[in-house]
């Protein structure tokens, strides 16, 4: 979201240039534009990806805000989910869960 900005009129064009909507509607958790490209913090819009700056990579957008940490800075985990125990009890003592703390 660091580099997601509204233009001069408050709004905010999909980045494929079909849609301008208003900035209240980014990362709203609804897909708005087809590109997926107004939600890049949620996992609203399917078959989309989130960027993990800290370590250069891409994750699926089904794993943002899941409680599990995969960006090292912990961008992918902004709404500070809580997860369950029993899904706690299916990983490895590696996995790091939410808050998440950068380890970038």
């Amino acid at each position: 979201m660091r580099n997601y900005q509204p233009n001069e009129d408050g709004f905010f064009t999909c980045l494929d240039g079909k849609l301008n909507i208003t900035w209240n509607s980014v990362n709203d958790d609804y897909c708005d534009c087809s590109d997926g490209t107004d939600e890049p913090g949620t996992d609203a819009c399917p078959n989309t990806k989130f960027y993990c700056a800290g370590r250069a990579f891409y994750l699926p957008s089904s794993r943002i805000n899941d409680g599990i940490c995969d960006c090292c800075d912990g961008s992918d985990e902004w709404k500070e989910v809580t997860v369950r125990g029993d899904v706690l009890q299916e990983h490895d003592f590696n996995v790091k869960y939410a808050p998440c703390i950068n380890t970038c």
